[in-house]
């Protein structure tokens, strides 16, 4: 069975390209590598594919590489692609992956587990009253590798909306989310697997420096991470149930990463699913020190697991090849 492991470049910071140009890297073939030497470790025939703005040279690509299946950790316009021609791959489908974050806020809402409040504005000049709590927390509809987040997206008067929602819907090109800002942990929780799937632990994420998961703060690793969290046993019980449910009711295949923030008042309250969640198990810089690739929160939680890069890439892949049916005598080699 041949791999084909997909990467695009600027795949994950497209968004923040367009606020901050002078302050990104582009880490998409280097994670797109450690994918590839995983599979490679646990004994897959594997190759790169760059995904090309020429859909048929991709095709073409694909073809000659005689692949079997696409490990695509990229993008909705991949899966778009590989659903025309029919092609398996690795991930969740065309009916969640397009859905913004408000319907998927929604879907979660109507089965009853716990989501902040939230209302959409798409003009910053003509912003209509808002019947939220204050504090409020704004962001992109669509917003991905928080892209476009800073701390001033945190807004406690109504004066500072315009502002933050101009630099949304004017810089990035999207609608803005506005919800209600939760006091407490920011937790997430990685799941791998689809029929039976598995609840990795939970990782933390502390603020050094910020009063929120910024841009920054995220791409270069200035995080503290906790892993496992440092949580009692019944709120961890209670944020993995909730992580569970959600994973399951948005059909995640897979694997998919869901943020949530401990309230003061114990309930984890559902932020967002990371369909393309980072699962890097390192970070790595140059010789001079600039970052190459940041550490994925799900490749902590694989770690705390116990796992190997190839366990864990190995595991995911094979969820996608059972979901298939391509299980050969050559794939079943990560069963364990």
């Amino acid at each position: 069975m041949k791999v084909g492991v997909f990467w695009r470049k600027f795949r994950n910071v497209e968004q923040q390209r367009r606020i901050t140009p002078d302050k990104i890297y582009d880490d998409a073939y280097e994670e797109a590598y450690h994918h590839y030497s995983a599979l490679k470790s646990a004994g897959y025939d594997v190759c790169l594919i760059e995904w090309k703005k020429d859909p048929r040279k991709t095709l073409e690509d694909i073809k000659r590489q005689k692949v079997d299946i696409i490990f695509n950790a990229s993008s909705l316009k991949e899966i778009a692609f590989l659903e025309t021609f029919g092609i398996p791959y690795v991930g969740s489908g065309i009916d969640l992956v397009p859905l913004n974050k408000a319907q998927r806020k929604e879907i979660v809402a109507y089965n009853k587990l716990p989501t902040p409040k939230f209302t959409i504005v798409d003009d910053a000049d003509n912003i209509p009253d808002i019947d939220l709590n204050y504090p409020l927390f704004v962001k992109p509809i669509e917003g991905r590798g928080s892209a476009g987040i800073s701390d001033e997206n945190i807004i406690y008067e109504p004066e500072q909306l315009p502002k933050v929602v101009r630099k949304i819907t004017d810089k990035i090109g999207q609608k803005a989310l506005i919800e209600e800002f939760i006091e407490g942990r920011e937790v997430t929780v990685g799941i791998i697997g689809y029929r039976n799937p598995k609840v990795l632990p939970i990782v933390e994420i502390e603020y050094n420096s910020t009063k929120t998961n910024t841009f920054e703060h995220k791409m270069y690793d200035k995080e503290i991470i906790h892993c496992p969290a440092n949580i009692r046993k019944e709120e961890e019980k209670r944020i993995k149930n909730v992580a569970l449910k959600v994973y399951k009711i948005l059909n995640a295949k897979d694997y998919s990463r869901i943020d949530m923030i401990l309230g003061k008042d114990g309930i984890p309250y559902f932020l967002e699913i990371n369909t393309f969640a980072g699962l890097t198990m390192d970070s790595q810089k140059d010789q001079e020190g600039n970052m190459k690739v940041h550490h994925g929160y799900m490749g902590y939680a694989a770690k705390a697991a116990g796992m190997t890069s190839d366990k864990f890439i190995g595991i995911i892949l094979e969820s996608a090849i059972e979901r298939y049916g391509l299980r050969d005598e050559d794939s079943k080699k990560l069963t364990s």
